[in-house]
């Protein structure tokens, strides 16, 4: 496999971990917390430094860096841009 068939590959995956989030954040309009939405799609993680569930919050910060969900700051939860 190529290195751009790999990459496709990558991308592809993203595409549907995003297109999964969004799906749930839809179909739960009051908002859900990054490990919520972890539990839900069957992503939580935990690494050495205490990280946890850094796959789907990575994510969400790409989904919010385009505006596709918003964050409440104060109680964390995201939901779906309106």
């Amino acid at each position: 496999m190529t290195d751009d068939a790999v990459r496709v590959l990558a991308q592809e995956g993203l595409r549907h971990i995003e297109q999964a989030i969004l799906m749930l954040l839809e179909a739960n309009p009051q908002g859900l917390r990054n490990a919520q939405i972890a539990e839900a799609l069957g992503l939580r993680s935990s690494i050495r430094d205490g990280q946890r569930n850094y796959l789907t919050y990575s994510v969400l910060g790409g989904l919010l860096t385009r505006g596709e969900v918003v964050q409440n700051r104060a109680t964390k939860f995201f939901t779906k841009a309106v």
